[in-house]
């Protein structure tokens, strides 16, 4: 059952496609009530053989949808917003799904007192497994928490954070996906090169990491405890461990984290022309 009339993407790439294809899977919106746009018309193409309305005018997606989502780089912001300013409406929510554009730049870029929120995402939510960070402009209403968080909800695990904490979100939440495959991969590497076959190799890291979060979010434990619970006395799976530490593995995720959010804040500062977009 849709939960909302329109919805539009200003930016057609992966961000984009994925969170559409999470929408239409959950059915909280329909095909035809979807309306993109974007320069590259693979990008549109994409949109296109899903059902949705396709174009290359942004002004046409702001007239044509309430809830806009603008899934561009940081460095088109200010064109962007500069260019959809005129048709922007009290009745528009314009939610940003790019790292290190701040919901103040959005304010002083747009029409006084327009509704606005900021959200991180992650790829997952194409298949309802994502998790979304939700942060709200100071004009946002409760009308549109409510949205915002049934929307984000549908297409997996959402919550609040405070701005501050937006870049972190960047590289952990949105990032992380990245650090699971690179991990899912060299375990599939190191049993192919034991004997296995690429193709069971790989199901069975990936099925390996799915059960392992899991435990996690279902068991209650500690991730150190459930650790411990697979490492018996002198037996392989400590040595697997040893191997791992001596090879710095916790102190690399550490750091992916560190520094991609890093370079989260470093994608807001620079902007596009001199032009600021944090503050």
């Amino acid at each position: 059952m849709s939960i909302i009339s329109r919805l539009g993407f200003i930016g057609g790439g992966k961000a984009a496609q994925v969170l559409a294809k999470g929408f239409l899977s959950a059915g909280v919106i329909k095909p035809d009530e979807i309306f993109a746009s974007a320069p590259s018309e693979r990008d549109l193409k994409q949109f296109q053989l899903m059902g949705c309305n396709v174009t290359n005018d942004n002004k046409t997606v702001m007239k044509e949808s309430n809830l806009i989502f603008l899934a561009i780089k940081a460095k088109v912001f200010p064109e962007v917003l500069k260019e959809i300013s005129p048709v922007l409406t009290r009745n528009h929510l314009v939610a940003s799904i790019a790292a290190g554009v701040t919901l103040d730049f959005m304010q002083r870029s747009l029409p006084g007192r327009s509704r606005s929120v900021r959200l991180m995402l992650n790829t997952p939510v194409q298949f309802r497994e994502g998790v979304t960070a939700v942060t709200f402009g100071k004009f946002a209403t409760d009308e549109d928490y409510a949205l915002m968080h049934q929307l984000m909800s549908s297409v997996g695990y959402c919550f609040d954070v405070d701005e501050e904490l937006m870049d972190v979100m960047t590289a952990l939440t949105g990032g992380g996906p990245a650090y699971v495959y690179l991990a899912i991969e060299a375990l599939a590497d190191g049993a192919v090169r034991v004997g296995l076959n690429r193709q069971e190799a790989m199901k069975l890291a990936a099925k390996t990491a799915a059960g392992a979060a899991r435990m996690v979010l279902e068991s209650g434990q500690h991730p150190g405890e459930l650790k411990d619970a697979v490492c018996s006395a002198g037996g392989s799976t400590i040595a697997g461990i040893q191997a791992l530490e001596e090879s710095g593995f916790r102190g690399s995720l550490i750091k992916a984290v560190y520094e991609a959010t890093k370079r989260a804040k470093e994608l807001g500062t620079n902007g596009i022309n001199g032009i600021s977009i944090t503050r």
